[in-house]
């Protein structure tokens, strides 16, 4: 119990430390506006990337780096793709549009010529004698980088990830598997993963006449970074609602269409750009090795960093440590420059505390520092707060500028 205490006492230290870390944030690029010069010529900072890693690199690059440099982000899908909200969406309709923000509010206070976008996909790096070099775009432009952050992700399909680069694309995907839950008789989820446990019991939750069956491969629910308490939870509330889950089990589904199966397993890392330059800074899972400065862990390249769901870390992969990652990979970017020493990451407690939704009403709050748990129910919203993420990166809710053009 005193543990348990002590953890809470932590946690609302903590709320402090966050209103400190966003009013930085909001004001960190205004001030910098006061000092950074656009010239002609920059040395170049590129961010292959820009989901939640990437784009936030991005911004704190933008908001620090020296006159002289820029950000270049290159990013191949045309939308922020809100990954936590598309097991909801996959299931409830009406909600889709609200996973993808569009690009560029996050970035309109940073000073003018700090960043330069461009839509595409890097297909190779090259890199000289020095650790500079260039990055080969798929349509057919070199971007010159004096440094390189790779921020390229995971890739899965729904409902873990949408798969496609598109915002058009991506709506009707979600209508197809909002379509299958619908006309299915019987629903099995594959994977006991927060997505999976999220989809079934949403599943369970608006079509509770459905036989809703989730498959777990392991003894619990979750892996091993997640607390017991919070898989013992999930088991139960889940259970309660009437999802029949099976532990220890594998399924062997040969039509997705025809067993309305959702596959919540098997994210890929997109390490290949690496695995191509540096087969030693890839590991057997195929993560990207980072050293705890997060430069690759290919000791020649120390001009190339890593962060976000591509990097191998034994931890909760959530948008809070990916941020974090994103700023010490900045930071140490411009201490680079600077000839200064580079700071260490190292996963905190804090940034593994996790919203888990146990059907489309209930919200469980989890939080572990590694000596206690806690958890907490909260009522949920079916939008999942996604005006709330909307706000964060400065874009208006629910307002798309794009869907004119489109």
């Amino acid at each position: 119990m005193l543990a348990k205490i002590l953890l809470v006492c932590k946690a609302l230290g903590l709320t402090f430390q966050q209103i400190y870390t966003h009013l930085s944030l909001a004001l960190s690029p205004r001030l910098h506006r006061l000092t950074y010069r656009s010239v002609e010529h920059p040395r170049n900072v590129v961010v292959i990337g820009a989901s939640f890693a990437g784009y936030h690199a991005a911004r704190c690059l933008a908001s620090s780096l020296p006159t002289g440099y820029r950000v270049v982000i290159i990013e191949k899908n045309t939308h922020l793709q809100v990954t936590w909200v598309l097991p909801r969406f996959s299931v409830v309709r009406g909600h889709e549009h609200k996973a993808f923000i569009p690009y560029g509010s996050y970035l309109s206070t940073v000073p003018r010529g700090s960043y330069e976008w461009m839509r595409d996909t890097a297909e190779q790096i090259l890199v000289d004698d020095y650790g500079r070099g260039k990055v080969q775009l798929r349509l057919g432009e070199a971007i010159d980088f004096e440094y390189l952050v790779i921020a390229t992700g995971a890739s899965a399909a729904l409902p873990s990830r949408v798969g496609v680069t598109t915002k058009r694309e991506g709506l009707e995907l979600l209508t197809v598997e909002q379509d299958k839950l619908a006309v299915a008789t019987d629903v099995i989820v594959l994977g006991g993963g927060p997505a999976g446990i999220e989809l079934a019991g949403d599943a369970k939750s608006r079509y509770p006449e459905k036989n809703v069956t989730l498959v777990h491969s392991r003894k619990s629910l979750l892996n091993d970074n997640f607390g017991p308490t919070l898989a013992k939870r999930a088991f139960e509330e889940l259970v309660n609602v009437g999802v029949s889950v099976k532990l220890e089990e594998r399924a062997n589904v040969d039509s997705i269409e025809e067993t309305g199966t959702a596959k919540c397993i098997g994210q890929r890392p997109n390490s290949a750009l690496i695995q191509a330059l540096s087969p030693k800074s890839v590991s057997a899972s195929g993560h990207i090795r980072v050293r705890p400065t997060l430069q690759l862990a290919d000791s020649t390249l120390d001009r190339i960093y890593a962060a976000g769901d591509v990097i191998e870390l034994n931890s909760i992969r959530n948008a809070r440590s990916a941020f974090e990652q994103a700023r010490y990979v900045a930071n140490n970017i411009v201490a680079s420059i600077r000839s200064k020493k580079q700071a260490e990451y190292s996963y905190r407690w804090w940034e593994g505390a996790t919203k888990l939704t146990l059907g489309l009403t209930k919200t469980v709050a989890y939080m572990s520092d590694g000596s206690a748990e806690v958890s907490l129910s909260m009522k949920g919203k079916e939008e999942m707060d996604s005006s709330m993420i909307w706000r964060f990166f400065g874009a208006r809710p629910f307002v798309d500028e794009t869907d004119k053009v489109d």
